[in-house]
């Protein structure tokens, strides 16, 4: 048995072929090179089985004839090492920035130290008491006047602040509601691919355009929740959130909930699956937004009302011990019970004289009592415990807290942004299109091909010779 005359022709065609693939793959590459998630691919090609192959009745020849070269698969280049670590790092970045973004908004609603905050309310609320310590008898009406003003002006930043700081917390909670509905819809994308892949996988092709589309869901997913995959015998993967799986290959997939806790004020629990235990976000962005939810932004609700509660609870104590300038008994300053509700009180608004400056009836000019009021300023102690703080000192704290919780988080953002940018870079020199190699591979793959014609040029030529020439004798 003897190689067939037409055996060149069947390998310059395979060589084509080969050389043909290889220029599509790179113009892929290249049409694709701004595309996010892409992965560069690459072209096995690889020699065919040689002829003969050991038998009986092989041809007596020395060795085996080669029989070319076909194109044997189409790989991405990609580091799933380097994936797992951006993915980890990712989710990271987006909880601090989450963070972030609060507490900025956070630092908005407080306006310190440029603008127009509580800390100068303090001083002119004070300013006003001193003034009317200085002439507390009844011709000081518009000074008394100018007391209710400043004061409401006080108590009106406080209830806009405490409004602010609840709308903040609001809005958080509608992001992780948002948040948990791109969850589902990224989960769902993972689960239709997880299926197409299986179907084109099933016949020996792979699937690298639909992989990558599943790779570049899983960076989105992972910026929003901790989760870790497993890849399946038949392509699919397996999406796991700790012990949870979202996606389960082929098989289905569990959405997260949101469910109102009528304990948190109505605020969202994040549970796996409706009624079921709470999810197990990780370190991500989602977290991000409950812990600026339920622990930062609830923390400074509280010091203002501390604040706010001690201020009711001093002044009132006082005023209601001195006497007007008529000589009747103080009433309560200030009603409500924190930052949320605090004013003047309405009677006073509607007639100043009734301001208790001093602590006997019927003495004019008897400043005693806006004097005790004045030292709140420095001291709150008494009417209140000792060591309580002093509205502008716990204020200020608050605000200092705000600042350094805000840039902690700004610092660990930036950190974790160095660290993502560098695995974006490592991941880009894998799987990245470089359109200088690709220009030199298509420039490679080009004059093979050209060889390859070449080849068949020649074996068509010597093919004509032998069909057109031979046996022509005695014609």
């Amino acid at each position: 048995m003897s190689v067939s005359a037409f055996f060149g022709l069947d390998m310059a065609l395979r060589a084509l072929q080969a050389q043909q693939t290889g220029i599509d793959v790179t113009n892929h590459n290249v049409s694709n090179a701004n595309t996010a998630g892409f992965s560069r691919q690459n072209v096995t090609i690889a020699t065919t089985e040689p002829f003969a192959s050991p038998a009986m009745n092989r041809p007596a020849q020395p060795g085996q004839i080669g029989t070319g070269a076909i194109a044997k698969n189409i790989e991405r280049a990609r580091d799933t090492f380097l994936d797992v670590q951006y993915r980890t790092e990712s989710g990271s970045l987006t909880n601090a920035t989450n963070r972030q973004d609060a507490l900025e908004q956070v630092e908005t609603v407080l306006d310190e130290p440029q603008g127009v905050g509580l800390s100068s309310l303090f001083n002119e609320y004070y300013r006003v008491w001193s003034e009317l310590s200085n002439d507390p008898s009844a011709n000081a009406l518009p000074v008394r006047t100018t007391v209710v003003e400043q004061s409401l002006s006080l108590t009106t930043a406080m209830n806009r602040i405490s409004s602010q700081l609840s709308t903040v917390r609001s809005e958080q909670d509608a992001q992780i509601q948002d948040d948990v509905k791109q969850v589902n819809d990224i989960t769902d994308q993972i689960a239709q691919l997880n299926s197409s892949i299986v179907q084109i996988e099933i016949n020996g092709q792979t699937a690298n355009d639909f992989r990558d589309r599943r790779d570049l869901l899983m960076d989105q997913l992972s910026q929003l929740v901790q989760v870790s995959s497993t890849e399946n015998a038949d392509g699919s993967i397996v999406v796991s959130m700790g012990s949870q799986v979202l996606v389960n290959g082929v098989s289905g997939k569990t959405d997260l909930f949101t469910q109102p806790n009528a304990g948190n004020g109505g605020m969202v629990d994040v549970t796996f699956g409706s009624g079921g235990p709470a999810a197990t976000v990780g370190n991500a962005g989602i977290a991000g937004r409950l812990t600026a939810r339920d622990t930062l932004i609830p923390k400074y609700q509280t010091q203002l009302n501390t604040l706010a509660s001690n201020l009711i609870t001093a002044t009132n104590a006082l005023h209601m011990a001195g006497y007007d300038v008529n000589g009747n008994p103080g009433q309560a300053f200030f009603t409500g019970t924190d930052a949320s509700n605090i004013s003047v009180n309405p009677a006073i608004q509607a007639n100043p004289s009734m301001i208790a400056a001093a602590n006997v009836a019927g003495a004019p000019g008897n400043n005693e009592v806006a004097l005790s009021i004045i030292k709140l300023q420095s001291s709150m102690s008494p009417p209140l415990p000792s060591g309580t703080p002093t509205s502008e000192t716990a204020y200020n704290s608050m605000v200092a807290g705000v600042g350094t919780d805000s840039r902690s988080a700004g610092n660990e953002a930036e950190t974790q942004r160095s660290l993502v940018d560098l695995l974006d870079r490592r991941r880009e020199s894998v799987s990245g299109v470089s359109l200088d190699e690709e220009a030199v591979g298509l420039v490679r793959y080009q004059r093979a091909y050209e060889a390859a014609a070449r080849v068949l040029t020649a074996y068509d030529e010597l093919l004509d010779k032998l069909i057109n020439s031979t046996g022509t004798v005695g014609r």
